[in-house]
């Protein structure tokens, strides 16, 4: 049996918006009493707890704001993020043989408005508003609400988290080298799949078509 629906991520992997994110979070260190990162390279090795824990040094009890008030701030520029060279190329290839969804914390107005923008055109769902740091849920959430089989829904992510979240929920991941983590930590956690280019992922899929 091969995969019949493809969930994809939004930022990292249809958009590049790793610098978006942290000039965002640099916006907070003064709120929030950490020193701004200077590159984006010290992120791409870790997860995103340990991001805001081990790298921006955040209490436990300080994260709900921090993440509450990035995604305000994200909310206000995340328009000005482009799409993935090579990424828009790959959906239309498989728009006829596949059902196409997006899982997103970005509002679902934001994401349509990208899409028609750089010319993608509509996918057949768009789950939007998912936490960040609660992948799985919203996962589970868009299998349920869209009658997803499990066996036969991929999803395409970029960070570790995606990984762990897939497996959580029972379904295969193909893994994206070019968003918020590093080839080399996301090897570490072994997905289904791991791609360098939206070539190589339409590739893959392309040979899973029923």
């Amino acid at each position: 049996m091969g995969w019949k629906n493809i969930i994809l991520d939004f930022d990292g992997t249809l958009i590049d918006s790793q610098h978006l994110f942290l000039a965002c979070a640099n916006e907070l260190s003064e709120v929030f009493g950490y020193e701004p990162i200077d590159q984006i390279s010290r992120l791409r090795e870790k997860s995103t707890p340990s991001v805001l824990t081990d790298v921006l040094g955040l209490l436990p009890e300080q994260i709900p704001l921090w993440m509450q008030k990035l995604k305000d701030r994200l909310s206000n520029n995340i328009r000005s993020a482009v799409t993935v060279k090579g990424m828009k190329e790959a959906l239309f290839a498989l728009r006829d043989d596949y059902r196409l969804g997006i899982l997103t914390s970005n509002s679902e107005e934001t994401v349509r408005h990208i899409l028609v923008r750089d010319g993608i055109g509509q996918v057949d769902f768009i789950w939007a508003d998912a936490y960040v740091l609660e992948k799985d849920r919203a996962i589970e959430g868009a299998v349920a609400k869209y009658a997803l089989s499990r066996e036969e829904t991929v999803y395409v992510g970029d960070e570790v988290g995606d990984v762990d979240a897939c497996r959580k929920v029972g379904i295969k991941i193909i893994a994206v080298s070019w968003g918020f983590n590093s080839k080399k930590i996301l090897e570490r956690k072994e997905p289904d799949y791991l791609v360098e280019t939206p070539m190589q992922l339409r590739s893959i899929l392309k040979t899973y078509d029923i």
